[in-house]
């Protein structure tokens, strides 16, 4: 299961669930077309607890997703 978030110029907040893989292929490549993905900042400057990582910040996030989706099936 994924997420999209979609930024828009009014005061909402909507929550949405699509459960046909189809669907979600039809509704990613539409919101393609309508607009630019914002791009994902680089993570390489954040400070503190991560600072002295070897890690690159795409492995670091890759690896606390996969820990949180692990969480999230065991319940």
């Amino acid at each position: 299961m994924g997420v999209i978030t979609v930024e828009v110029p009014q005061r909402i907040k909507e929550n949405y669930r699509i459960d046909s893989e189809f669907k979600a292929k039809e509704l990613i490549a539409n919101l393609d077309r309508l607009g630019t993905k914002k791009k994902l900042r680089d993570l390489s400057d954040i400070v503190g607890l991560w600072a002295d990582r070897n890690e690159s910040a795409e492995e670091i996030a890759r690896e606390l997703r996969r820990k949180s989706n692990s969480r999230l099936k065991n319940g």
